[in-house]
């Protein structure tokens, strides 16, 4: 019985090959998305920009948040972080998306950011990486995650729905575990594989091979 358990532990290392192979073919490695050099490219809208995304795409529909992020973002100031600190309270009525709990985060964590200043952020984001985000509202590991892909503070993957899946399928223990693998075997940064697996599964809404 022991060993029937621990054999379904074992990660299937040749299913993990064949779904990244598969969106390889469906995906043209050179129009993967290239993270920016955070410390260089990355300037305060940018990153509220980012952090409002990730805030409201979060357990939500990617398609719906995307339809309304531009009326989301004019509701807060254009991303505009004095203005936004004035702010005394914001109604998710006057939103498209109604979800009072991420509006007051995105409020609170503006708040944060103007009262330490961005250029004091960023220099304890790129000395601690996206642990320096954990205070943030709304910034659980998961989140950190995508921040930290998506602004090139660090090269990572996002533990999403669909990441977890293709980690599931292959009998890996974690989507960390599955990205360790497949960065060696396909010489690929982690921000690589999340792309190719990840846009395939939401494109097609489902895993590779699967």
């Amino acid at each position: 019985m022991s060993i029937l358990v621990s054999a379904k532990l074992v990660m299937r290392k040749q299913t993990a090959k064949r779904m990244l192979e598969t969106a390889c073919v469906y995906l043209v490695k050179e129009s993967l998305f290239d993270p920016p050099d955070f410390e260089k490219e990355v300037k305060q809208r940018d990153f509220l920009q980012q952090y409002l995304w990730t805030i409201y795409v979060s357990g939500f529909n990617n398609d719906v948040v995307e339809a309304h992020f531009s009326e989301i973002k004019k509701r807060f100031h254009d991303l505009n972080l004095a203005k936004i600190a004035r702010m005394r309270r914001i109604s998710a009525q006057s939103l498209p998306i109604k979800n009072q709990r991420k509006a007051d985060a995105f409020l609170k964590g503006c708040k944060m950011i103007h009262a330490e200043g961005w250029r004091s952020l960023k220099k304890r984001i790129l000395l601690y990486g996206k642990d320096a985000l954990r205070e943030l509202p709304f910034m659980g590991p998961a989140n950190m995650q995508l921040m930290a892909l998506t602004l090139g503070i660090e090269d990572t993957e996002k533990a999403d729905t669909w990441m977890k899946q293709c980690a599931e399928r292959c009998n890996a223990k974690s989507v960390e575990e599955l990205v360790d693998y497949l960065k060696v075997e396909f010489d690929m940064t982690r921000a690589q594989i999340d792309e190719l697996l990840w846009r395939y599964c939401q494109e097609n809404k489902k895993i590779p091979c699967a």
